[in-house]
């Protein structure tokens, strides 16, 4: 049985140090606009997300495949550290 495509076939991953929480969108700029908030908020120290990734619902595997790799708080830190140092 085929499995249909989801009303909201792109999510953004959000990798916390206790779980990871998954959030549907109805389309890509819908969800790196979320992408974009949730950077404010852990800008803000409101989100204790580490890292965030968005997926695309891929309709011939029937499955979440990964899109980008949108930020990561390691890195995101070494570049702010980069930038200091100059």
């Amino acid at each position: 049985m085929a499995v249909k495509k989801p009303s909201q076939p792109w999510r953004l991953v959000l990798t916390t140090p206790g779980a990871v929480v998954y959030t549907k969108h109805r389309s890509k700029p819908a969800a790196y606009r979320a992408a974009e908030d949730e950077k404010e908020r852990v800008a803000a120290e409101m989100s204790c997300v580490v890292r965030i990734a968005v997926e695309q619902w891929d309709v011939g595997a029937q499955r979440w495949v990964r899109y980008e790799n949108v930020w990561d708080k390691t890195s995101a830190r070494l570049a702010a550290d980069r930038s200091t140092e100059k």
